[in-house]
């Protein structure tokens, strides 16, 4: 079913599907557009609302989206959208410490105003910083190129964010589903007990494995917030500092619906993750729903990743998802056991090892 209406699908029905990944942009344009037009009156700061609220409405509505990118489509193009996306993270920092300093608070009207400006920047900036901030990073920081992994690692470490470089594949790929993975959670676990273990666990094996790395990430993050709070101010950094907390529980609670109880523990160890077929979601996360072919080729670039069958399947986007993870963890849990109990009961005994796609 199209989300379009009939006119607007017809005009761009001669575009290839594969150019819907542009649609990652929208929301940081968006977002910037917020940013950098402000101070805005209440009515107005509240109305930039919009844009995140038609992305939920389309992902709830849109198409499932299997098909693999074929080998011809330029691959110029995934890239161009890779680094718009880490140049407009990178302006969005900086446009949102603007408006945070322009903020006014001497009088009612004016308080009003700036409350909204907040209100807004609550609602919508965390959730733009994982679309194009933290998933252009998960991207880049899986490329061979050591400059392109190192500006992933950029972009993690301004929203103090570092450790997770190292911790995510030396803890969650080489260790899926065993007990020392940080981001698979396991079987009747709440997603706040999945968020602090897994807390725990990456600055563990980050400090562990590699210290020198997480020491060089924790004093270029304490110089950022100083270099921060010398631009825009203190209160600035206290935003910043919740948008990018509100940006990892979001991306940890991806990870906690992408493996919820697919552990060797469990004993479902044919399925490496669940399925996620929703077009708006592949597009807007650069291709994180295939997220089980991306363990089995983690070298693979987002637009070279396929749908495989295996897994049990989520009934919503990744955003409908998150929402539904952290507002309503016990609903979820519930549904998640019954839905991985009528998916064991359909499979064949055999299963796939884990060893292969431990990289």
């Amino acid at each position: 079913m199209s989300i379009l209406p009939k006119p607007r699908a017809e005009a761009i029905r001669g575009l290839p599907w594969w150019s819907g990944y542009s649609l990652s942009l929208v929301f940081p344009l968006a977002i910037l557009g917020f940013l950098a037009t402000g101070p805005h009156r209440p009515l107005v700061a509240l109305l930039w609302n919009l844009p995140m609220l038609l992305l939920l409405l389309a992902e709830y509505l849109g198409p499932a989206e299997t098909r693999a990118v074929p080998a011809q489509a330029p691959r110029v193009f995934f890239d161009a959208i890779l680094y718009l996306l880490a140049g407009l993270q990178l302006l969005n920092l900086f446009a949102l410490g603007r408006l945070v300093s322009q903020l006014g608070w001497s009088g009612f009207s004016e308080i009003l105003a700036s409350l909204a400006d907040l209100l807004a920047i609550r609602a919508m900036v965390s959730a733009c910083f994982v679309s194009g901030g933290i998933c252009p990073a998960h991207e880049l920081m899986h490329r061979r190129a050591c400059g392109q992994r190192r500006l992933g690692r950029l972009l993690l470490a301004t929203l103090g964010y570092d450790h997770f470089y190292v911790a995510h594949k030396l803890g969650h790929h080489a260790r899926l589903g065993t007990a020392g993975d940080p981001s698979t959670a396991r079987l009747g676990e709440s997603f706040e007990a999945f968020y602090s273990r897994g807390l725990r666990q990456q600055w563990r094996i980050a400090w562990s494995d590699r210290r020198g790395a997480a020491v060089a990430g924790l004093v270029f993050e304490l110089a950022w917030l100083s270099l921060y709070a010398t631009l825009f101010g203190a209160l600035a950094v206290l935003v910043l500092l919740h948008q990018a907390r509100g940006a990892v529980r979001t991306l940890e609670s991806v990870n906690y619906f992408q493996h919820y109880g697919l552990t060797e523990a469990s004993g479902q160890t044919r399925a490496i993750a669940w399925r996620n077929d929703s077009a708006v979601s592949l597009f807007m996360f650069l291709g994180l729903t295939r997220h089980a072919d991306h363990h089995g080729r983690p070298w693979a670039r987002y637009a070279d990743l396929r749908e495989l069958p295996d897994g049990p399947q989520m009934p919503y986007g990744y955003m409908g998802m998150a929402l539904w993870v952290q507002r309503r963890n016990g609903s979820y849990r519930a549904w998640a056991q019954a839905c991985l109990e009528e998916h064991t009961a359909r499979l064949p005994s055999c299963c796939a090892p884990y060893d292969s796609l431990r990289r």
